[in-house]
């Protein structure tokens, strides 16, 4: 799929913009702080309905202004696919191909964005909270259920740990709680480690693209649970019962949830080595491509599509050789470069590039 036009209206620092894009190549150039990543920030706005830059969606809404609207054109399959996303204070809302609706899950599904940014380095190198926080996003843009799955995790913790603070605790309640939180576990592991299986697999292609065969990545599902044996990916919600039974009395001292998918992680590693511990800044960097070429595979696979791919300010960090690697291991998808430097020379070399320059809100 492509997006051919985006329109901003008080989206960030755009008053009121429209531009049409390149079918594949698009070049986005500018000093720091005039829009450039605001751009590319829009079109991943479309594809999953909130930012990948901040949680705090006023920060989106242009200072003095009331709503903020973005609005994007795509090819998808043949055919015109139309999303806008308002943002006001304080509601939201999304209209898609004219319906308008107050929920995401209408949203998702309908455009497939992959955001490569410096900040993928922290999905490599951080806590498990960022990894969880990618896992689930990118679950959720190749399977739209899975929202649904994991809310009814989120709603059966927060009420467990709501009731483990009371007062008091009566054992038979709390296990109405556990066989309600036990049930909705077993379906959100169940979807991480397939997804990641296959996340995995797709890693250890592009890795090894990236690299020219120096490395050979593979991502390992880490859950909380780490008793628990996964029989042909499927995570029985008995196993878990007893696993809060043996957690039950500290749970109740600390009142809260101390085991379960809220705390699952993942490890990432390139020829066997963990690189969250022993893997240098640019086997980290790799990877963190790597993963985002994998993901890039997996839309492709789950869906048909190709993923508008939206590289901010990754480019400059990688060499000449591995810049034109990667570009090549981008196949077809529709692509969007920023950069505070020269362009790419690459990127033109390989193919015809639109070129936008961004000053202050303002495209050329």
């Amino acid at each position: 799929m492509i997006i051919e036009t985006l329109e901003l209206a008080d989206f960030r620092n755009y008053e009121a913009e429209e531009v049409v894009f390149h079918e594949k190549i698009n070049i986005v150039t500018g000093r720091n702080a005039q829009g450039k990543t605001s751009l590319v920030e829009a079109i991943g706005l479309l594809a999953l309905g909130k930012s990948f830059r901040t949680r705090r969606e006023q920060e989106l809404v242009r200072f003095g202004a009331e709503e903020a609207r973005v609005r994007g054109v795509c090819r998808k399959r043949g055919r015109e696919h139309v999303t806008e996303v308002r943002i006001g204070r304080p509601n939201k809302s999304y209209v898609v191909n004219g319906v308008e609706s107050g929920t995401v899950t209408d949203l998702l599904g309908g455009v497939y964005a992959i955001v490569f940014s410096p900040e993928d380095l922290r999905v490599v190198k951080g806590e498990p909270e960022g990894r969880r926080r990618f896992l689930d996003r990118e679950i959720i843009l190749q399977r739209p259920l899975y929202y649904h799955k994991l809310h009814r995790y989120k709603m059966a913790l927060k009420n467990r740990n709501a009731f483990l603070k009371g007062e008091q605790v009566d054992g038979e309640l709390l296990d109405v709680y556990d066989e309600q939180l036990a049930e909705a576990a077993a379906e959100v592991m169940k979807e991480r480690a397939a997804w990641l299986r296959a996340l995995s697999e797709a890693a250890t292609t592009a890795g090894t693209m990236i690299t020219d065969g120096a490395e050979e990545l593979s991502a390992e599902y880490r859950p909380n649970m780490s008793t628990l044996e996964a029989a042909g990916g499927e995570y029985s919600k008995d196993e878990i019962l007893e696993v809060f039974a043996r957690s039950r009395e500290r749970d109740i001292l600390v009142r809260s949830t101390e085991s379960g998918p809220h705390r699952d992680d993942f490890a990432i590693f390139a020829s066997g080595l963990d690189l969250r511990v022993y893997g240098s800044q640019g086997q980290q960097r790799t990877a963190a491509l790597a993963l985002r070429l994998a993901e890039r595979e997996l839309i492709k696979k789950e869906t048909g599509e190709e993923a508008i791919l939206l590289l901010d300010d990754v480019m400059s960090e990688l060499d000449a050789d591995r810049q034109e690697r990667l570009l090549v291991g981008f196949g077809d998808s529709q692509i969007f470069i920023t950069s505070a430097g020269p362009f790419h020379e690459a990127a033109l070399k390989l193919h015809a590039a639109k070129v936008m320059r961004v000053e202050a809100g303002r495209i050329s």
